[in-house]
């Protein structure tokens, strides 16, 4: 029986650089880690000659919308978290390949003397990936924080890269759940209503305490009325609230789910009722910006919770995510209300299907390989880059050769014994055509801030920081900063 992994390629629009990668989703570990990043870099050495090939981490935060940047002013910030010379493999390191993974073994192998490994170590201050999406319609680069990893030919680190002879891979860092709630999410209030004797008690407690995302939300609610007055109907509510680190008034809510009922009401005085809600958190008619997993996708699901390990602190490059359900009992017009929050978390509570499937050991009876044999090119057909590859986030920047431009969702190709499955991008979208019958994919456009914008910066166009300058420069309290979101919807 086979072993099954799946592989994200990307090649340069030349073909002489291909990079493949594990996977694209990085997991923030709960003891303060990020998991690092495994992947192969196969370089065509006739077109490479005397220059080096270079990588980058680089964590994008866009705070504003690139359709209003004008003159010059871009509402955007880079910071390099990771540079590393990728080819030729720095003198002084481990050549005997002896940490490799899987996959990364499988790879050199089959791709021969072209093809290096390479690990990247994010530092364990980048935040989770979050994107914003504006009230009013907008299909520029995505706001929030991003991440890409690029990779280009040159002759040093400050080199400006060509488009060419250059690769950017879209990333994605997310948190996953603790699974140290073990308690039921639980809250109660009681009011005293205006010219009336008496008190209105309400509890609401949750089924748990962390859902998957697409998972309902159950809220069983009980109402005591001890008060003069009649509960005339109840409201259950699921709210979205986003905090923006780097400002002041970046905090938003959205209601992403609503539930209005009057059964069983009016609870008269010395009546109590107990019922339980359903609600499906999902993306509706917002009024406020909002944070999605993807933002180009419109079905895109809701952001996961971002939590902060500590409460004194701000990164002031995360965006923060928080959910809370809210019950309100209406009475009557000069009676008011009552109201209460739950709190509770959407996150992942496992890792991603190819982070499962990479981790996997190969056969100990798989055939050798003919690994000394020079690879082909990357655009014939007989390489293993046959396989169907990630898309590029735009095709006329990062285009790739023409039989990677439009790859099935999954093609396998057996590699010493180990079928590599590539993967579609997940920053590509297909749709279908009902006026043609077939499908169409739509390409997500980058962030515009390529190199050519960002030429005075240090290394390659971007400022390459390290741990403790990254650290000092990303916590701050939240009473030091201030200032405004730009965007006129809010």
């Amino acid at each position: 029986m086979m072993n099954h992994a799946r592989v994200f390629k990307k090649t340069a629009p030349n073909g002489k650089i291909t990079v493949y990668v594990e996977r694209r989703e990085l997991v923030i570990r709960e003891e303060g880690g990020i998991q690092p990043l495994h992947g192969v870099l196969f370089v065509d050495s006739n077109y490479v000659k005397d220059r080096k090939v270079f990588g980058q981490f680089v964590l994008t935060f866009r705070y504003g919308r690139e359709d209003e940047e004008v003159m010059g002013l871009r509402f955007c910030n880079e910071a390099c978290l990771q540079a590393q010379q990728l080819w030729p493999a720095p003198e002084g390191e481990d050549q005997d390949h002896k940490h490799l993974t899987p996959l990364q073994d499988t790879l050199v192998k089959r791709l021969g003397s072209g093809a290096v490994p390479f690990i990247f170590n994010v530092s364990s201050l980048a935040p989770p990936s979050v994107t914003l999406l504006p009230a009013r319609t907008y299909v520029g680069a995505p706001i929030g924080t991003n991440y890409d990893l690029r990779i280009f030919v040159g002759e040093s680190p400050e080199d400006k890269p060509h488009k060419r002879s250059s690769i950017r891979m879209g990333m994605k860092l997310y948190q996953l759940a603790s699974g140290m709630e073990r308690s039921l999410p639980y809250a109660a209030a009681s009011k005293q209503l205006l010219l009336a004797d008496g008190q209105v008690e309400v509890e609401a407690t949750l089924d748990k305490a962390v859902y998957e995302r697409g998972e309902p939300v159950n809220v069983n609610v009980s109402v005591s009325n001890h008060s003069t007055r009649n509960v005339r109907r109840i409201k259950v509510l699921v709210v979205q609230y986003v905090d923006v680190a780097m400002f002041s008034n970046g905090k938003f809510k959205n209601i992403v789910a609503t539930m209005d009922s009057t059964e069983g009401c009016p609870i008269t005085s010395g009546a109590t009722l107990s019922r339980q809600f359903e609600l499906q958190p999902a993306r509706g008619t917002i009024k406020n910006w909002i944070a999605l997993e993807e933002f180009y996708d419109r079905e895109s699901a809701l952001a996961s919770s971002v939590t902060r390990p500590d409460a004194e602190e701000r990164n002031v490059f995360a965006i923060y995510v928080s959910y809370y359900v809210k019950v309100k009992l209406f009475t009557s017009a000069i009676g008011g209300e009552v109201s209460v929050k739950v709190p509770f978390k959407m996150m992942r509570r496992q890792t991603t299907d190819d982070a499962e499937t990479n981790t996997t050991p190969l056969p100990e009876s798989h055939p050798e390989s003919s690994g000394g044999e020079p690879p082909k090119s990357p655009s014939q057909p007989t390489s293993p880059q046959e396989a169907a590859s990630p898309q590029p986030e735009d095709p006329q920047e990062a285009g790739v050769p023409k039989e990677t431009a439009t790859p099935p969702l999954q093609d396998e190709v057996v590699t010493d014994g180990v079928p590599i499955t590539t993967s579609q991008s997940m920053f590509d979208l297909t749709s279908s055509d009902p006026r043609r019958g077939t499908a169409k994919t739509r390409r997500s456009p980058p962030s515009r801030s390529t190199s050519e914008d960002s030429g005075k910066c240090s290394v390659a166009g971007h400022t390459c920081v390290d741990t403790d300058r990254f650290r000092a420069s990303v916590q701050v309290q939240s009473r030091e900063r201030s200032g405004r979101l730009v965007d006129s919807a809010c």
